[in-house]
């Protein structure tokens, strides 16, 4: 097998490979054999089976597997020979190479190939700090809120029910006096109107209410009820109040319990503390971002043109598919896709040239992903979900998914490395 390597274009490896008919008819003779070997064929004891009778029954399939063999090997051959950075799988130029005359085969494909740049100045990066104290204010909100999430409906008498109230009741939208939307034991809370109603008529006519109130609200009809005519039309939307509940919250020993805190002081401060904790997680991924788009922004590439342009496609592709699931017609989509094609190619060049940086500081700064990294997120992904490890493991198998699990674990090794050598200053 002869292999000849082109690279004047520094985006892409044109390789070339020459199969001799001896070298050919040598592997398909193997192939055909491995084939017999395994196969039991009626008038023939197990693995006699004759070499012509294989060739008439798999010559065909077998022929396409043994091309598929020397393409395989002459790829890796050239990565190997001439030291190449492929950033994507061998493209064939021809999907039906024919023998010559003599029974050679010549197969030439092209390797798209990572380009060659520097990545921009990225340890000792300058940036601000925007992480803000928690102010008591904000620990009360989220006191109030847990109240909130823990009260429990009691039924609300006379008094009727406050803004924190709720209510089962019978809905219906009417239009010119004719129902066009009916929904009965609806569960609807005093601070969250049905559409089509402002929030503040709604929620000052719903406090107070009783167990057997109707109350009537002027509204604006929502476009996807069934009569047309009245889509987006004037109406008036009337509540039936089966039952009132006030919502009671638990007393604060019970809180204290549940959070494992003593008393109200406790209570404030491990609040508070998972405040500072959350408010840091988010400064924190806000610098990493900052910093990996400065030096991605920063750093100058030449992407190989197929594969940004199979990106672009993608995107588009998929683009496409959502807006079909969405109901589009084919104008509406072929219109939108036109519309966006300057725009994928551009997310598409952003995402290839943060693949390629990454890729390049993990390398530089040996950020390795080990089988522990990947051990930890796939248990993470199997927690997340409610299923066992083996199940996560095989997903991303069956999908091909393992190596973007793998540049996703290196993405966030990359920007922890940014952060943590940057000089972050905090204003004031």
């Amino acid at each position: 097998m002869d292999i000849t390597v082109d690279q004047s274009d520094p985006s892409t490896a044109a390789v070339t490979c020459k199969i001799t008919a001896s070298e050919f008819r040598s592997e398909l003779t193997n192939g055909l054999r491995q084939a017999g070997s395994r196969m039991n064929m009626k008038g023939f004891r197990p693995g006699k089976v004759p070499l012509k009778v294989l060739e008439k029954q798999f010559g065909a399939e077998m022929h396409q597997e043994v091309l598929q063999t020397f393409l395989r090997k002459a790829y890796d051959q050239a990565v190997e020979d001439e030291s190449l950075q492929p950033m994507a799988s061998p493209r064939m130029v021809s999907d039906a190479p024919e023998a010559d005359e003599s029974g050679d085969y010549e197969l030439s494909f092209s390797v798209p190939l990572k380009p060659s740049f520097e990545v921009s100045d990225y340890k000792g990066l300058k940036i601000d700090s925007e992480l803000e104290p928690v102010l008591p204010e904000q620990v009360q909100g989220v006191l109030d809120d847990i109240r909130r999430q823990e009260s429990v409906p009691e039924p609300a008498g006379e008094e009727g029910i406050d803004e924190n109230g709720v209510v089962l009741c019978d809905l219906t939208f009417l239009y010119e006096g004719e129902a066009v939307l009916e929904r009965e034991g609806l569960r609807l809370s005093a601070s969250t109107p049905p559409p089509g109603l402002d929030p503040e008529a709604y929620t000052e006519a719903l406090v107070g209410a009783k167990d057997e109130s109707v109350i009537e609200l002027e509204m604006v009809l929502p476009a996807d009820v069934e009569n047309e005519a009245a889509q987006g039309q004037p109406g008036t939307c009337q509540l039936t109040i089966k039952q009132a509940f006030s919502m009671v919250p638990p007393p604060d020993e019970e809180i204290f319990a549940k959070l494992e805190v003593e008393d109200q002081a406790g209570l404030e401060a491990k609040i508070r503390e998972r405040m500072v904790e959350s408010a840091q997680e988010r400064e924190q991924g806000r610098q990493e971002t900052v910093l990996l788009d400065r030096v991605i922004t920063a750093t100058s590439m030449d992407l190989p043109e197929t594969i940004l342009e199979e990106q672009t496609e993608q995107r588009l592709e998929q683009m496409k598919r959502q807006l079909a699931e969405q109901g589009a017609d084919e104008e509406q989509i072929a219109a939108q896709a036109d519309e966006q094609q300057a725009t994928a190619r551009q997310e598409a060049e952003r995402g290839l040239r943060a693949l390629l940086v990454v890729e390049s500081l993990g390398d530089k700064e040996e950020l390795l992903v080990t089988a522990e990294d990947i051990q930890t997120e796939l248990g993470a992904i199997a927690e997340r979900n409610g299923v066992s490890v083996d199940e996560v493991r095989q997903y991303y198998s069956e999908n091909n998914l393992a190596q973007q699990m793998t540049v996703e674990i290196l993405e966030r090794k990359v920007r922890k490395f940014l952060r943590e050598s940057a000089e972050v200053s905090t204003p004031g």
